[in-house]
């Protein structure tokens, strides 16, 4: 019987897909942070909110390094509607259980450290155990010419409630209601 009976061939998948391999070229990338000693980067091939919007860019990695892992998530878009769509829907839920929020409260809606930051075409996501040191994520930026600004920075550390932000070029500052 085991013979003639249809066999599945649907398996359920529960952690993120990563391409395992060493990208020198993903590592150059990230080499701004020399303070890293970046062991590997690799690809993520799982899909998250913002894909869903048609990105006409997108990169997804966690950097492996001595001490941390962090996932970088960035998502470029054609126009600022497709960008604003995107992070909205990306702030219903950001990390499963998903914890809506709304623009400028302070709530915790990660398990980790994250940053998520907002330009007129781009969103970006970091989550580490560790602390994320935005200051020098917006010098990162700023250098590779990502963006020179975002109109929103949301800032939030373990455990913690949501900051946000507004920032230009390395400078950022308070946003409220």
């Amino acid at each position: 019987m085991d013979d003639i009976t249809p066999k599945a061939s649907y398996t359920k998948k529960n952690s993120p897909t990563i391409v395992t391999s060493k990208d020198s070229s993903l590592i150059s990338y990230f080499s701004f942070f020399n303070t890293w000693e970046i062991d590997s980067v690799h690809k993520l091939d799982s899909k998250f909110v913002p894909d869903r919007f048609s990105p006409i860019k997108s990169k997804k990695v966690i950097i492996y390094s001595s001490s941390d892992s962090t996932h970088f998530l960035s998502w470029k878009y054609k126009d600022t509607i497709d960008a604003k769509r995107s992070f909205y829907n990306f702030l219903d839920c950001v990390e499963k259980p998903c914890r809506p929020i709304q623009l400028f409260e302070e709530k915790k809606i990660a398990s980790t450290n994250i940053v998520i930051f907002k330009d007129e075409t781009t969103l970006i996501c970091l989550k580490s155990s560790k602390k994320i040191n935005v200051k020098d994520w917006l010098v990162f930026f700023n250098s590779n010419k990502t963006s020179t600004g975002f109109d929103i920075v949301i800032e939030q550390v373990k455990n913690g409630k949501t900051n946000w932000y507004s920032s230009i070029k390395e400078k950022y500052k308070p946003l409220t209601k």
